[in-house]
């Protein structure tokens, strides 16, 4: 997978799971607590770890050896 297609896949995981967050604010799931323990211990981390490998690209890319030809 080169830069370009691993940026967008960050991007579009990014995005989806936002929105997967806005639904949880502004839903009735939010009352399930099996959807909460979801977006508390499952989206919230990923939401992080791929807004900073977007933000510090080639850092985290670094960080895991990830060479692109």
């Amino acid at each position: 997978m080169n830069e370009a297609k691993l940026r967008m896949v960050l991007r579009w995981t990014h995005i989806i799971l936002g929105l997967v967050i806005v639904c949880y604010i502004y839903s009735p799931w939010a009352t399930f607590v099996s959807f909460q323990v979801i977006v508390k211990f499952v989206i919230v981390p990923v939401i992080v770890v791929t807004g900073i490998w977007i933000w510090k690209f080639t850092a985290f890319n670094k960080l895991l050896k990830i060479k692109h030809r």
